[in-house]
């Protein structure tokens, strides 16, 4: 009698089961804090110092990402330090360039500190401060920051070029000099203004010379005129000196500021 062997093979159908992953994310985009008292740190991990604190309804640039944190590009508050030996700077200017190969951004100034990245020699920087042998900088392209992910949202998939870290610095800030004319105003008024609000970029700008404006704290905006290293103080409140233009046709939605002086509110 033969006899029959049968094997049977068990077929298991294995289902992978994934968690929504990141994949379809691109970089650079435009995002905005969605809690309150936000912590900005060095490094992707709580471990990692605070090195700056945002309010609900900050933007910021995110880079990249690193599992449950976002790279995100520092702001005009974010602590950033260079040691001043590693800068050359013209005697009274607040602009120098990195005079060293490779060298530590780092988020105080403390050689121990975490590094917000390295820069090459040649890289230009805006001179904040000065404090023990160590120089407090404005935002240096090629640094980062770290953001939870659970803090931020998505607002914009393009990244207009004014709030991107200029590589190629113009003339130093504060601006000091006056309009060779101020423009005319009602008699009794002063055509100089000064305030203290958060400046913001503009999505569509009014006119070409326009791509930012100033939030007062009462809720009032005042156009910008464009002027050079206005985008070091995109989304941070500074204190602000300027003359009112004449807008006779009225085809502005708010008045227009030619800025005289603007300075960071640390």
């Amino acid at each position: 009698m033969i006899k029959q062997i049968i094997f049977c093979s068990s077929v298991f159908l294995v289902f992978a089961f994934t968690a929504p992953g990141h994949a379809d994310e691109h970089f650079p985009f435009l995002a905005q804090v969605i809690k309150e008292s936000v912590n900005v740190r060095a490094g992707p991990n709580t471990n990692f110092e605070k090195i700056d604190k945002l309010s609900k309804g900050a933007q910021v640039v995110v880079l990249g990402r690193s599992y449950e944190w976002y790279k995100v590009q520092p702001r005009a508050t974010t602590k950033a330090y260079i040691r001043s030996d590693y800068l050359k700077v013209k005697e009274g200017e607040d602009v120098g360039v990195v005079w060293g190969d490779n060298v530590n951004i780092r988020c105080s100034a403390n050689s121990n500190a975490a590094s917000l990245g390295e820069v090459k020699k040649g890289t230009p920087v805006r001179i904040l401060g000065q404090t023990n042998g160590w120089s407090r900088l404005a935002p240096v392209a090629g640094t980062a920051a770290w953001i939870h992910q659970d803090f931020l949202k998505e607002i914009s998939a393009d990244v207009p070029d004014s709030l991107l870290i200029p590589t190629v610095m113009g003339p130093s800030m504060p601006v000091t000099e006056k309009p060779a004319a101020v423009p005319p105003v009602s008699v009794g008024v002063s055509p100089w203004v000064t305030m203290q609000g958060t400046v913001e970029a503009l999505v569509q700008s009014p006119r070409a010379d326009v791509h930012y404006e100033i939030v007062l704290g009462d809720k009032s905006v005042f156009f910008l005129q464009d002027i050079p290293k206005v985008a070091f103080f995109c989304n941070t409140v500074v204190d602000l000196e300027g003359a009112i233009v004449p807008d006779p046709q009225k085809k502005l939605m708010y008045p227009l500021l030619h800025i005289n002086k603007i300075s960071l509110v640390l």
